[in-house]
């Protein structure tokens, strides 16, 4: 863009005319003030450009910034979709994939999942289609890993784009998680101060899980400009979810997920 405003014939710079205003100073300075305006212009067209990112592939920059051990990650997409469009959507996955079937009072569900042996990750599709007709159906395909280098970050993304072009639309919802661990002893508070700085995180709350039997002790909940997913809690936006899990053996892992973490997994 700024090449073609530049070299167009009408641009003062290569327009004959323009060599007589070093014989005017002020048209001289008139030309210089309209080139200037010229660049400024270009330049903030290029940096007001929405800045486009994936939510796996920044938590996974998070996690190798702080050199901490991925335990696993999952990114789940969920539409809900007509019931017949669904059957559709069934009917395609059959061709492709073995399928699952559960049944109870309230709906049929049919699971596929894609897993290969040599796979660095796997994909389960769930279509869940409501006994009740007047009730959408609905679609939740998940994608879950446990390790992540730049092959399966390339791997990823052809496989999320496959599924956004081909089984859902712009109306989906995405949920992204990342569980990590830390090779030193690092508590709650210090680990959401690493993510706060690492994601400029600002509106933060923290709540204790009072649930009996919750793995979860700890969730800190946050806003950050990175995502463009967000909802409100007491008022304020959200759409980080960071939670202190203890496993049987009480060791100490941290989730973080992103717009809230749907599964305590």
């Amino acid at each position: 863009m700024f090449h073609r405003i530049l070299f167009s014939s009408n641009f003062p710079f290569t327009n004959v005319r323009f060599f007589h205003a070093f014989q005017n100073p002020v048209q001289l300075k008139k030309q210089a003030f309209c080139l200037l305006l010229v660049i400024c212009f270009v330049v903030n067209q290029a940096f007001s450009q929405p800045h486009q990112t994936d939510e796996m592939e920044d938590l996974a920059a998070f996690a190798e910034e702080y050199d901490l051990s991925i335990n696993f990650w999952e990114v789940t997409m969920k539409e809900q979709l007509e019931t017949e469009r669904a059957e559709g959507l069934i009917q395609s996955l059959e061709a492709k994939y073995t399928s699952y079937e559960d049944k109870d009072e309230n709906r049929l569900k049919y699971t596929f999942e894609s897993r290969h042996k040599n796979d660095p990750f796997y994909v389960i599709y769930n279509v869940i289609l409501p006994l009740d007709k007047n009730e959408s159906a609905e679609v939740i395909i998940v994608l879950h890993g446990t390790d992540w280098d730049n092959q399966i970050s390339q791997k990823y993304q052809k496989e999320k784009t496959a599924i956004l072009k081909d089984y859902l639309t712009k109306e989906s919802q995405l949920y992204t998680c990342l569980s990590v661990q830390d090779s030193g002893i690092m508590n709650h508070d210090v680990f959401v101060n690493k993510a706060k700085i690492y994601f400029n995180i600002k509106h933060i709350s923290t709540k204790y899980d009072n649930i009996e039997n919750s793995r979860i002790e700890k969730s800190t909940y946050g806003y950050t400009k990175t995502w463009e997913q967000f909802y409100y809690m007491e008022n304020n936006p959200k759409n980080v979810q960071i939670a202190a899990v203890a496993d049987r053996q009480g060791e100490i892992s941290f989730m973080v997920g992103t717009p809230i973490l749907i599964n305590e997994y």
